[in-house]
């Protein structure tokens, strides 16, 4: 059963994405078959062979492929196509009508290979063991009028190829593939010692027009040729007069690339890590300068298609510390070209205890305004919404995670919540057209209206002093107790501000744990 889908354009971007694999694989197998045939001369080694005998002007043919070859040759060019003889036709089409030199073709009415064997034996391969060619369409057979589905053959004629890379590349136009499943060649085997192909035209009902009138066949002589792999992957990839075929099918089409599906994940910082973003909230008054009224944890992965261009940006945040009696929306921006647009979602996820300490009624919420958004331009997307209303201290403290616990401050660290979010591209999008990670995190202090970027985003968000307002952090971060200056716990914070950076750029490492509150890592908070 000829089975296939319609095409009315050929997809040549996708052939020669494939055509370098192909090429591939077809010299891997040509090495492995000469490693199996080395006894045989340089000239037998895997080289297409033209046939002498071709069909002929009545359009049928009585190929003698043993007028050119020997059993050993044969059995290498089938080893080679992965158990198939693989026939090349030159297409000799008269130019007239909707044929022209661009674009010609024939159908395919039968075609048998009888092979014969030393023990007396014969195998014949027909349409009931398997031969198909890369094409085929509906047509009506002389002088009827009923259309049928043939396999066909299509050429061009007095073409300059520039890319081919032999007088078998540059001639022949289509292929013909006949499974063939006995080894016709082996050391003490029994060996074919006879090969003939019968091949025979469709006599189309040209009266109809097209397509009978393009896949009829008018008197040329159509040349053959055994094909070795490269030759057979080459021109199934040119794909000689297909353009321009009328009501053509492809018997094996090629695999759709979708440039919208995600091929790979990239990770930023990793797949295994986090961003560590914390914020003083009184800016531009420096107050007490604690660093832990906001502590964020992000990362951020880009979704990319088979070309390496972003179809996807997906993220995953964990608010950690809120030492604030003010409350913020936590933005993150990411810039994008200035012709971006996608579909956005976002949902915030609460700890399992938030219901039955009474926090909230449901474990999941939108997050904010943005829930399937369109989006268009940069995006500025809010991760978590009023941090007081969703992040509490299931003890009744006003802050969380910001005070001096004895013992063990596993037991007394309180889950925050998590936000997931997506935005899928319209089209894909070059990586280096995205703002660079860690992007522009960001908050929004609600009770003062006020912005806070990282210093590392916008210099501006420092005092007159130098001191940030919002900083990039390690992942080991261990913020200061509420209402002790970063400075206490972090005494190379304040060299290292002075300096401008210049100095003590590893500040963070050395701290005072009377003045830290010892968070846990990523292993318990990123839940």
């Amino acid at each position: 059963m000829i089975s296939g889908e319609i095409m009315t354009t050929r997809q040549r971007k996708i052939a020669e994405y494939k055509t370098g694999m192909k090429k591939l694989v077809a010299t891997l197998s040509m090495g492995l078959a000469v490693l199996s045939y080395s006894h045989l001369s340089a000239a037998q080694e895997l080289a297409s062979i033209r046939l002498t005998d071709v069909i002929k002007s009545q359009g049928t043919g009585n190929i003698d492929l043993f007028k050119d070859m020997s059993a050993s040759q044969l059995e290498q060019l089938r080893a080679a196509n992965d158990g198939q003889l693989v026939f090349g036709v030159d297409i000799n089409e008269a130019a007239s009508g909707t044929e022209k030199a661009s674009t010609q073709a024939v159908t395919v009415k039968y075609v048998v290979l009888t092979i014969g064997f030393e023990d007396g034996s014969q195998q014949v391969y027909d349409a009931t063991s398997g031969w198909f060619t890369e094409t085929y369409t509906l047509v009506a057979e002389a002088p009827g009028t009923t259309r049928s589905t043939y396999y066909t053959l299509l050429g061009e004629s007095g073409s300059s190829r520039i890319t081919s890379n032999n007088s078998i590349q540059d001639t022949f136009d289509s292929t013909l593939k006949i499974a063939v499943t006995d080894t016709l060649f082996s050391d003490g085997g029994n060996n074919a010692s006879s090969a003939t192909l019968r091949i025979g035209l469709l006599q189309t009902n040209e009266a109809l027009g097209d397509p009978e009138a393009f896949y009829d066949f008018s008197g040329g002589f159509e040349d053959l040729a055994l094909l070795d792999a490269v030759d057979a992957s080459f021109i199934d990839d040119y794909n000689a007069g297909y353009e321009e075929a009328p009501m053509l099918v492809l018997t094996n089409p090629p695999v759709e690339i979708d440039l919208m599906a995600v091929d790979t994940w990239n990770y930023f910082p990793t797949a295994n890590t986090f961003y560590l973003v914390g914020y003083e909230d009184l800016y531009p008054a420096k107050g007490d300068y604690d660093f832990n009224d906001l502590t964020v944890a992000y990362r951020v992965k880009y979704g990319l298609n088979v070309d390496g261009d972003v179809v996807a940006i997906q993220g995953l945040a964990y608010l950690i510390t809120r030492g604030s009696a003010y409350s913020h929306d936590w933005h993150l921006g990411i810039d994008l070209p200035a012709n971006t647009s996608g579909t956005l979602s976002c949902t915030t996820y609460f700890p399992p205890d938030y219901i039955s300490r009474g926090f909230t009624t449901t474990l999941s919420q939108d997050c904010s305004s943005t829930p399937q958004a369109d989006v268009s331009g940069n995006l500025d997307l809010i991760v978590f919404e009023d941090t007081l209303n969703i992040y509490r201290d299931p003890a009744g403290s006003l802050f969380v995670n910001t005070a001096s616990i004895p013992g063990n401050w596993n037991l007394r660290y309180f889950d925050g919540p998590k936000s997931e979010f997506r935005l899928d591209l319209a089209s894909p999008t070059p990586m280096a057209s995205i703002m660079s990670a860690p992007f522009d995190p960001f908050v929004h202090v609600l009770d003062t209206n006020r912005l806070i970027r990282l210093l590392e985003v916008d210099p501006s968000y420092q005092d007159e002093n130098g001191y940030p307002f919002g900083m990039l952090l390690t992942a080991t971060w261990k913020p200061a107790i509420a209402a002790y200056n970063v400075g206490i716990p972090y005494q190379n914070f304040d060299p290292f501000v002075q300096s401008k950076g210049a100095t003590n750029a590893n500040w963070y490492e050395t701290y005072v744990s009377d003045y830290i509150v010892d968070i846990p890592t990523a292993d318990v908070w990123a839940w």
